[in-house]
């Protein structure tokens, strides 16, 4: 097979397993909804039910993420769209907190008037590792 004109990409967004969780938490709120005598109950699984899916419907609409290829970045947020080639990326870089003992990791991507911002769930993968590849890629 002849590899000319094929360049390497990675994609990333959030594990499909997780989205299936959801969905599958969506029927049973929904279930309790229509099933339930409790009203404060079925308000609470309600709104449960509405976050979550738009969790999954962001997760199919908005997936992949991130793709990353020798050329650039193509970024794909519901607040975000953009391609961005390498030299328009200023820093790729993880930011790390920590708070009341639980430490967070997210992937910051600065390319001037563009700030994108990415979870471990968004990604799918570790922040640190993605940056590492992105660092290879550019």
């Amino acid at each position: 097979m002849d590899d000319v004109g094929r360049t390497p990409t990675c994609r990333f967004g959030p594990d499909r397993r997780l989205t299936g969780l959801c969905a599958a938490l969506v029927v049973i709120a929904m279930a309790f909804v229509v099933l339930s005598g409790d009203a404060a109950g079925r308000v609470l699984a309600g709104l449960a039910a509405v976050l979550l899916a738009g969790y999954v419907a962001a997760d199919l609409v908005f997936s992949p993420r991130l793709v990353a290829s020798g050329a650039g970045l193509q970024v794909r947020t519901p607040t975000a769209r953009a391609t961005l080639a390498w030299s328009d990326v200023d820093a790729v870089r993880v930011d790390e907190r920590s708070h009341l003992g639980l430490m967070s990791r997210t992937l910051e991507i600065d390319a001037g008037a563009v700030l994108v911002v990415f979870s471990r769930r968004t990604l799918g993968a570790d922040p640190r590792v993605v940056a590492d590849l992105l660092e290879a890629f550019r």
